[in-house]
């Protein structure tokens, strides 16, 4: 026992030989991981916090802009991937489909067990998010399961195509999720009242 106290068996440990602070390997990969799930949490006060997300007959949604991304998360994120932040132009960490997502399943499991969004106040959530390199949004469909660990079929995917194929534009669906697409950001207003017209004729 002594030796295992003397080894310190923590992460610190386990991770880069003890060092947190590595650019490489699994320190860099720990402090993304604990910087992304900050930015988590923080924007999902924001955006309660501010009104920021509207209810409408079929779902919830927001969208969530630089602006109410802290320009210290968003810094603090880009530096712990090795400081290229330079190399690429990003409007936040939330351009990306699983962050974007992992947004949605916080706020969606944070509000339905404090009952605010649930039995007839539910609904599923619909994100959105800017992505300034190509002047487009990313946008996240993401429904509400009845309890903690349930995962109701996502049936976004088939919505957004519908919804896409009832308007001039570009759109580009994710291979992997079918709950994400990306919409020019023009377009972005029109999408998302095209799928609340296509929902009330289902």
């Amino acid at each position: 026992l002594n030796g295992l106290g003397n080894e310190g068996y923590d992460a610190s440990n386990l991770v880069n030989g003890g060092n947190l602070s590595a650019n490489i390997g699994l320190g860099a990969g720990l402090r993304r991981a604990m910087a992304l799930q900050k930015s988590i949490i923080q924007t999902a006060v924001g955006l309660m916090e501010r009104g920021s997300i509207a209810l409408l007959r079929h779902f919830r949604y927001a969208h969530v802009t630089s602006s109410i991304v802290a320009d210290t998360q968003r810094a603090n994120f880009l530096q712990s991937s090795n400081n290229n932040a330079g190399n690429e132009k990003r409007g936040h960490i939330f351009s990306k489909p699983l962050a974007l997502t992992r947004l949605a399943h916080f706020l969606m499991n944070l509000n339905r067990e404090n009952g605010k969004w649930a039995g007839a106040k539910a609904r599923p959530l619909v994100l959105i998010a800017d992505k300034p390199k190509g002047d487009t949004c990313l946008i996240v469909g993401y429904e509400h399961p009845e309890s903690y660990g349930d995962l109701p079929k996502n049936t976004f995917g088939k919505k957004f195509e519908r919804t896409a194929s009832s308007m001039k534009g570009s759109f580009k669906f994710d291979s992997f999720d079918s709950n994400v697409v990306e919409v020019n950001a023009g377009d972005v207003q029109r999408f998302m009242e095209q799928l609340h017209y296509f929902l009330d004729t289902v």
